[in-house]
C-alpha cells in the first residue's frame, strides 16, 4: 500500500544519512518460514519465504522533508535510556533519484533537496540543550546559529563540525571558536569537536525540494 510522509526516522550507527536512508528503503528484511517468521499469503494457507521492505517513489515526496535522527536508545536489559553520539554525516545537497524505485530520467530533478535547518542537541539523555543553524535562504550558502534569544552567523563548515556527532581529527585547534556548552558539557581542549563540544551532534534535519522552491517560497526564489 502506498503511505504519503513528511518525516522519517534514521538509525544514526549507519554513519550517514544516506546510507540510512538505504538501509531503510534498499535492503528488503527476509521474512523466513524455516526461522519461524515465514509470509501467509492468505488465511489457512501455508506461510512462505518473503522479502518485507518499503519503496521510495518519486510521486510521494513531500515538499519539505523532516529526518529525524534517533539520538536515543532504550536498553531493554538495563531499563535505561542513553544518548548515542555516534559520528553520523549528512549532505547539503541530498540526491533521492538513487534510492527511488521505478524514477524515470526526466524525474531526477524532482529528487534533489537542499538543507536548510539542523537541530542540534548538546548533552545527555535527560539533560541538555537544543539550538538550531538555519539557512533561511536555501539558494545562498548563508547559515545562522539560533542558540535562545542570540543569532550568528556561521559557515557550513561549522554546522557540520557541530552536528555530525562523534570526533573528527581532522579539526584544527580553534580555542576562541569553543562554546559556552562545550565547557558545559565537557569542553574540548583539542579542539577536535564543534562549537557544541563531544556532546553535540544533529537531532532533526529539514530539507526543501528544489523543484518547490517557487512554490513555497515565492516566484522570485
Amino acid at each position: 500500500r502506498e503511505e504519503p510522509f513528511l518525516d522519517l526516522s534514521l538509525d544514526v550507527t549507519s554513519g550517514s544519512v544516506f546510507a540510512a536512508l538505504e538501509d531503510m528503503f534498499g535492503k528488503p528484511e527476509l521474512l523466513s518460514e524455516k526461522e519461524g517468521n515465514g509470509w501467509r499469503p492468505e488465511k489457512g494457507a501455508d506461510k512462505v519465504d518473503a522479502l518485507k521492505g518499503s519503496l521510495l517513489r518519486v510521486q510521494g515526496l513531500p515538499s519539505l522533508l523532516q529526518l529525524h535522527l534517533m539520538r536515543f536508545n532504550y536498553d531493554w536489559q538495563t531499563d535505561t535510556m542513553s544518548k548515542v553520539n555516534d559520528r553520523c554525516k549528512f549532505q547539503k545537497v541530498l540526491d533521492l533519484s538513487k534510492i527511488c524505485a521505478d524514477i524515470k530520467e526526466e524525474e531526477t530533478s524532482a529528487a534533489i533537496y537542499d538543507l536548510q535547518s539542523v537541530v542540534v542537541h548538546v548533552g545527555e539523555y535527560g539533560s541538555g540543550h537544543y539550538y538550531a543553524y538555519v539557512r533561511p535562504d536555501v539558494k545562498r550558502n548563508k547559515w545562522y546559529r539560533f542558540d535562545d534569544h542570540k543569532v550568528t552567523e556561521v559557515d557550513f563548515k561549522t554546522v557540520t563540525e557541530d552536528s555530525f556527532g562523534g570526533q573528527s581529527g581532522k579539526l584544527k585547534e580553534r580555542p576562541n571558536n569553543r562554546g559556552i556548552l562545550a565547557r558545559l558539557f565537557g569542553g574540548d581542549k583539542k579542539g577536535t569537536f564543534g562549537w557544541g563540544g563531544p556532546k553535540s551532534s544533529a537531532y532533526m534535519l529539514q530539507y526543501v525540494r528544489r523543484c518547490d522552491l517557487p512554490k513555497l517560497y515565492g516566484s522570485n526564489t
